[in-house]
């Protein structure tokens, strides 16, 4: 498997060096599935912002949020009769019901507790699990009952605080179900055809088995949840790939899996916390096509804000050029973050 680097340099004239000669070095990296590029850049790590949301900011939020037990029965939608009888569906102290503001034809909002704001080390296993088997179920209960074949197309995602791009404070997922994939989805399984007519094997398999062979990106499993450091991130802070090993669809993870995933996220969350980063984008990816076998995976990226401007971590290079500029080596990450799965 081939993990390509390009190293680059440039040099300027330092004016905190008295303009002497100075030369840079930074890596211009491919993904080796689907061929996304990064560029890490480990003399641009900085410091990063503190926490952002204040006790005045959420308590403001708290008035006017829709999630909340006082409000939710009045102001979020409940689905139609003939799919679901009872308009919402629960799970312990998780609620799901649809998108107010939806951008796909079947898209469901799971609020994952009756607090209003948790912070990123407050997250217990029993609430994540109760969060994903709810949208599990609901992904479940349309595809069984639409029987229609390529509805296969499912994902969980989550943005993690305003830094993230969440619009609600209370912490929530949003589910999609749709007959297509997405633009990340559909390269990854182009990748997959791409491998197997060349190297006639699974991408999947060989991708687990070379990072553990190599040791330098392998965090460690739960069960059979995987996660690795992204050789090629997408996240300015990097990137975490979890793969859900055999598993083929969203449908096929049992309780124990769900169990397994959320137990690496309170490792990540735990190492998150310590570093002074407090948001993130998580997305779970579910389909197959066109004879194209894939496993259920992952990708986890921390979001930041850089001081004293709040200056966001996205940029024209991701915006409008498509790659993405990391200031952490995959390789310290994995390091760094190893130990929490000890």
């Amino acid at each position: 498997m081939e993990f390509e680097t390009k190293r680059l340099a440039s040099e300027y004239l330092d004016p905190g060096l008295g303009f002497e000669r100075r030369e840079l070095l930074f890596e211009l990296r491919r993904d080796p599935l689907t061929g996304h590029t990064s560029r890490v850049l480990p003399f641009r790590r900085r410091r990063i912002s503190g926490s952002s949301i204040t006790a005045e900011v959420i308590e403001e939020s708290r008035k006017s949020c829709p999630f909340c037990p006082e409000a939710i029965s009045g102001s979020t939608p409940k689905f139609t009769p003939e799919v679901n009888s009872e308009g919402r569906l629960r799970r312990g102290d998780c609620v799901l019901f649809p998108n107010s503001f939806p951008y796909a034809s079947h898209n469901w909002v799971t609020v994952l507790s009756e607090r209003h704001f948790i912070p990123i080390d407050g997250f217990s296993r029993e609430l994540l699990l109760d969060g994903f088997i709810l949208s599990q179920e609901a992904v479940l209960g349309w595809t069984g009952s639409k029987k229609v074949q390529n509805w296969v197309y499912s994902s969980i995602n989550w943005n993690y605080l305003p830094s993230a791009g969440g619009g609600i404070i209370h912490p929530h997922l949003q589910v999609v179900v749709e007959d297509f994939p997405t633009v990340s989805h559909r390269a990854v399984l182009d990748g997959l055809r791409r491998y197997r007519e060349e190297k006639g094997s699974f991408f999947w398999k060989d991708y687990i088995s070379e990072e553990r062979d190599r040791g330098k990106r392998y965090l460690g499993r739960f069960g059979d949840i995987h996660f690795i450091v992204a050789f090629s991130p997408r996240g300015v802070l990097g990137e975490i790939i979890i793969l859900f090993a055999y598993r083929e669809a969203l449908e096929d993870l049992s309780l124990k899996d769900w169990g397994d995933f959320s137990e690496g996220l309170l490792r990540v969350f735990n190492y998150m916390k310590n570093k002074g980063v407090e948001s993130f984008n998580l997305s779970v990816f579910s389909g197959n096509s066109d004879g194209v076998k894939s496993w259920v995976y992952g990708r986890f990226c921390p979001r930041v804000m850089f001081p004293p401007w709040g200056t966001s971590d996205l940029n024209y290079f991701e915006k409008l050029h498509g790659e993405v500029i990391c200031i952490v080596s995959p390789e310290e990450l994995c390091e760094e973050l190893r130990s929490y799965f000890s």
